[in-house]
Order: structure tokens, then sequence, then C-alpha cells
């Protein structure tokens, strides 16, 4: 059995997924969890990150943690190659999978069964002094519904877009509509997507940057970037950023914090709107919303085992 739990960050997926964890292990017997988080595949991205302790993962196996360095770029390629084979090691042996994030584009890709090319080395470094403007140029003359699409797109994912043109002959939205003609992907057996009053999300997030700061945010991007140059691709998401901003005396650590938190609020609104289109996209028997407010981990575990023993009565 495989499943995801997903959602906007800060709403409990981790938390929840460990409770889910000692329930379906029980029940239906020896259970994994992948980490579904772009930035929990790093190494020392630990408070930042919220990743789960290393004390937990001694007795609760998980898979896309702290399972590269910062001087690789993992990407949504090397997502899917990998977990791909990991689902295919899972089916062969009967074994069970919580798959568990809030990086909706890998879920979105996952279950759409995306087939991208790897990255390219070469075509990367040709492009890598290109100023954005250029770029942008570039991509327009691949395709110019790209940036309509994407009006944000930084120099590293236009960068990619221009890469998998090369690789393929394809532009970008070619592959998604051509993508959006398959099947749902059938080793996914359900995916629930958790949702709760935005007011309560934002509070969440606020409390957990608090939280992250006290647990010594701070002193862990301090020893990064004494291994690290604060370019690294991770380094430029939220709780990295502002703090490396406060850390060149930049911005005060009050306006710092506000920031994180600014930053991560606007981070889950865009998950929020990207849960839409895995809604709409993705077979409606498998997909399973929850609204879990009020709803504490043991309850919500309790209907996601439901559901579960619901759908294997079905089949």
């Amino acid at each position: 059995m495989i499943i995801i739990i997903t959602g906007p960050t800060a709403i409990g997926k981790t938390n929840l997924s460990l409770v889910l964890f000692q329930k379906i292990s029980k029940k239906f017997g020896d259970t994994f969890i992948l980490s579904v988080d772009s930035r929990q595949v790093y190494r020392y991205l630990d408070i930042g990150t919220d990743k789960v302790s290393k004390e937990i993962r001694k007795t609760i196996p998980h898979y896309f943690i702290d399972s590269f360095t910062l001087d690789y770029e993992f990407s949504l390629y090397d997502f899917l190659n990998i977990t791909k084979k990991i689902i295919d090691f899972i089916k062969k042996n009967n074994l069970n999978l919580i798959m568990v994030g809030g990086t909706i584009l890998y879920i979105y890709s996952l279950v759409n069964d995306f087939d991208l090319p790897p990255t390219n080395y070469n075509i990367r470094k040709k492009y890598e002094n290109y100023d954005l403007p250029t770029l942008k140029e570039i991509l327009n003359k691949i395709d110019k519904n790209i940036l309509s699409f994407y009006p944000d797109l930084d120099k590293r994912r236009i960068i990619r877009y221009i890469e998998i043109f090369e690789l393929t002959n394809k532009s970008i939205l070619q592959i998604i509509n051509e993508q959006k003609s398959k099947k749902f992907s059938n080793f996914i057996d359900a995916i629930f997507v958790l949702n709760n009053d935005r007011n309560i999300i934002y509070e969440n997030i606020n409390n957990r940057v608090d939280r992250q700061i006290k647990d010594g945010l701070i002193d862990e991007v301090k020893f990064i970037l004494k291994k690290y140059p604060k370019d690294r691709k991770a380094l430029k998401t939220f709780g990295y950023m502002e703090i490396i901003e406060y850390l060149e005396n930049k911005v005060s650590l009050e306006q710092a914090i506000d920031n994180i938190k600014k930053n991560t609020r606007h981070f889950a609104k865009r998950q929020l709107t990207f849960l839409k289109k895995l809604d709409s996209n993705s077979n409606p028997f498998k997909i399973h919303k929850l609204y879990i407010k009020n709803l504490n981990y043991d309850q919500i575990s309790d209907i996601i085992i439901k559901t579960i023993n619901n759908y294997n009565n079905l089949t």
C-alpha cells in the first residue's frame, strides 16, 4: 500500500505521518516513510526545514532525508527517478509506504507519471552567465506562453526549461499537456490532502518560526556558511535567505524573523494554489480532502485508516 499525505506547510503533516506510521505498521505490516520535501533531502538543513529528529529516524525509516550535500542540486528528475525505484521495491516486497510532504510539484509530477530528461551540465554551463532578460528572450522564442503561465520564473528555472527544450525539442508546456492525457498513476492507492482555516495555518507558521529561532536556527545557518557558499540553491529559500541577510547586517533580527514568517505564508498560499491543480488533474476517487480543524493526530489517522479499509474492501 502506498499513500500520500500532503497539504500546506505547518499544517501538521510530519507529526501525523509518525502517528500514522505506528497504526499502519500494526495493521498492515512493515512500513516506510518517504519525505516529499525538496529541502529535507539536504544534510545540515535541520531546524529550518523542521526535519524529523535523528532519534526518531533511528526507529522509523525515512527516505529522502539527509540524502545529499548542498553541493548537489537535487532536481525533480532525481526525485521521480529514485522514487519510482523505491516504489517498485515497496510493491515487489508487499510493503507499505507513507509519502509525506509539501513539495506539491513533486507529487503532481509523480501521480501524473511525468517523464522528464535528466539535467545536462554542458547545457547549463552554456547559459549560466546569461542575464535574466536574455534568458527570458530565449525562452519566449521556444514558447511565448511559458512566461505567461509562470511569470515569476527565476534564472535557474528558466535555464532548466531551455535545457528541456534542447534535450527533447519540446517546450515544458508541450510536455505538461502531453502528460495530462496519461492515466493517474496506478501505484498510488490514495492521496490525503490536509487543510485548515487560513488563520490557523498562519498562526502555526508564526509559532513555528519563533520556535526555530529559539532552537538555534541562526547558529545552524552560521555552521552551514562555514562549509558552503551562500549561493547554494537550498539556501535561497525561506528560513535561510532571511537569516543570511541578518548575518550580513542587511536587516535586523526582528526584520529577518518577520520576513521568514511573511515568505513562509506566501509559500503556503502557493501550495494551496498548486493543490487545486493536483485536484483537477488526478483521479478524483483517490483524492481525499481532510479538513482537520479541531481534530487531533489520532483522529485524523483513524479517518485515513478507515478510508484505506474501505478502499481495500472495494478492490
